[in-house]
């Protein structure tokens, strides 16, 4: 043990910002893929009106790909819930592996995570095929939508077991600092799509052109690329090998921790994620300034991403630290680090959050015209701004903890505050005391500061720091 002590020392800037910028790239490719399929979809519109034989022929109209896509899209993210808690436990058990010198047992969880994710898949792919006509009445999709929407709902299905596994090696290369190898797939996929969407989307290139089943199809083939890729550069790198596949009685031994550190993870983004819907059904209680309120927000949380979207990034390599940290027995080292990348971020996000709020009018401006969104966009913008640095501090010491495999302790607090505070704070000050859209943002920023309150009390604490995998 003090020989890997020795060896493991404080991240430095440079290696802080060497794994983060390639994270940030990930990001950007998902988005790309995603943003490419819509735009495509739009212009599938606009070429079947020059030709009223091809608006017959294939009876597509912009709304309804582009809706499809949209549909297709709420389905995909809760179909896709079952990998978070595979992904939490993937970070926190290979890291920590990595962390105490033990490969074996990394490339062994790596094994385990692939079968799982595989397994889970293609339980998924089966099922939501089968149940289609019942998930399409539950969501109350309209008779003229679904031809569109079944075409994108099969490929997705089909898609999933690929983009499944594709997902959680990208976490395992995440895990092994090798964030570039992902990255370089993603960015051919990302190329490749809009190269098939435009080809056999459009017609463009010569290429026959199929429409919706071109975009389609499209996507299905690059997750089928993007995963052969990854594996093929896992078994190169020997993360993935014959030995990873452990036997049964291994793999029964060490799915407890998976599950130990995954659960809670999903647990608290779907417990976040009902909180927020209801404080959405709240909000729409609001005589006459409803619509204008959720307008505002989201325009404001658009605008607001910018700021999150490289802390994003960021709290993803502090989660691959923290495990490799912890799993060198560094136990001291791992607070200091948490303390210093938490709060120095956290005091340095002043600068761009205040940019942000200052020049908020004119970002604005880009988004909306009507008078009446702006003004909840601009007052949204001012809390949010308020909110940066607390919330940049939480997100970083939530990484400290998934990195630890202390997931269980964000999902306490994220249930405490979105039900005990957020809801019942938010109907008395909007609806009870009557001060509208004052009352929701206010809560909003209640909220944050009672998060940052107990999730600074659980680090000073210490008690995270018993939560990762033993040494045998």
């Amino acid at each position: 043990m003090n020989s890997i002590q020795k060896t493991i020392s404080t991240p430095t800037f440079k290696e802080i910002v060497l794994l983060t910028i390639p994270q940030m790239g990930l990001m950007l490719c998902h988005l790309l893929i995603s943003m490419t399929d819509i735009w495509t979809a739009g212009k599938i519109d606009a070429t079947s009106i020059t030709s009223s034989t091809q608006v017959i022929t294939q009876n597509i109209e912009a709304a309804s790909v582009q809706a499809s896509l949209g549909v297709v899209s709420q389905i995909f993210a809760l179909l896709m819930m079952i990998t978070s808690f595979i992904a939490s436990g993937c970070m926190a058990t290979i890291s920590q592996s990595l962390g105490s010198g033990l490969k074996e047992r990394a490339n062994r969880y790596a094994g385990l995570i692939i079968m799982l994710s595989a397994t889970s898949g293609i339980t998924v792919c089966i099922c939501a095929i089968l149940f289609q006509d019942i998930i399409f009445d539950l969501m109350q999709i309209a008779n003229n939508l679904r031809p569109t929407l079944a075409i994108f709902f099969l490929t997705s299905c089909l898609g999933l077991p690929f983009y499944y596994i594709l997902i959680m090696v990208n976490s395992i290369f995440r895990a092994y600092k090798k964030v570039w190898l992902p990255l370089c797939t993603l960015a051919i996929m990302a190329i490749g799509n809009l190269i098939g969407n435009l080809g056999f989307g459009l017609g463009y290139f010569g290429l026959p052109e199929f429409g919706a089943k071109g975009i389609a199809w499209t996507t299905f083939a690059c997750s089928v690329f993007g995963l052969v890729s990854n594996f093929t550069l896992a078994i190169k790198y020997k993360i993935i090998k014959k030995s990873s596949f452990a036997p049964w009685k291994w793999n029964k031994r060490a799915m407890p921790y998976l599950f130990k550190v995954g659960m809670p993870a999903a647990f608290s983004q779907i417990i976040t994620q009902l909180g927020s819907l209801t404080a959405i059904a709240i909000i729409s209680k609001i005589p006459y300034e409803s619509t204008n309120i959720l307008a505002g927000m989201n325009v404001g949380m658009r605008v607001h991403s910018i700021l999150l979207f490289p802390l994003s990034a960021l709290n993803m390599s502090i989660v691959i630290f923290s495990g490799h940290l912890l799993g060198s027995g560094n136990r001291e080292l791992l607070f200091n680090f948490g303390k210093k990348i938490a709060f120095k971020t956290g005091l340095l996000v002043i600068i761009p959050a205040f940019f942000l709020w200052f020049f908020r009018d004119p970002i604005i401006n880009y988004f909306t015209e009507d008078p009446k969104v702006k003004e909840q966009a601009l007052l949204f913008l001012t809390f949010s701004c308020i909110m940066t640095p607390f919330a940049c501090t939480t997100s970083l010491l939530d990484g400290i903890f998934a990195g630890s495999g202390a997931t269980v302790l964000p999902c306490k607090i994220n249930a405490f505050t979105s039900w005990v505070v957020n809801i019942p704070l938010s109907w008395l000050l909007a609806i009870s005391l009557g001060f509208g859209a004052m009352g929701i943002y206010s809560t909003m920023l209640t909220v944050r500061l009672v998060t940052f309150a107990l999730i600074l009390q659980i680090f000073y604490k210490r008690k995270w720091l018993e939560y990762g995998l033993r040494k045998k």
